[in-house]
C-alpha cells in the first residue's frame, strides 16, 4: 500500500523569508488571502495542508522542485 507524504508545512515560511518576500507580497502573487498563508506555515494552526494547485505554485515562486516540500520519510 503506498503512504501519502505529508507536506513541510515549515519549510515554506522558511523559503519565503529566503527570497526576501512578506507574507502579504507571497499572498498576492499567489492569489489567495495572507491569512490563508499565515495558517500554512504555521505549525500551531489546525490547517492540515494545501493544495497540490497551490503547492505547485510554492515550487515556480521559489524555484524548488515538489519534493524540497515533502516531508522525509521516517
Amino acid at each position: 500500500m503506498e503512504r501519502y507524504k505529508e507536506i513541510e508545512r515549515s519549510i515554506i515560511k522558511k523559503y519565503r523569508k529566503e527570497s526576501g518576500m512578506s507574507l502579504m507580497e507571497v499572498a498576492e502573487i499567489l492569489d489567495m488571502s495572507h491569512d490563508y498563508l499565515r495558517r500554512i506555515e504555521s505549525l500551531n494552526d489546525e490547517v492540515k495542508t494545501c493544495s497540490l494547485k497551490l503547492l505547485i505554485k510554492f515550487s515556480i515562486l521559489f524555484d524548488k522542485k515538489l519534493d524540497d516540500f515533502l516531508k522525509e520519510e521516517e
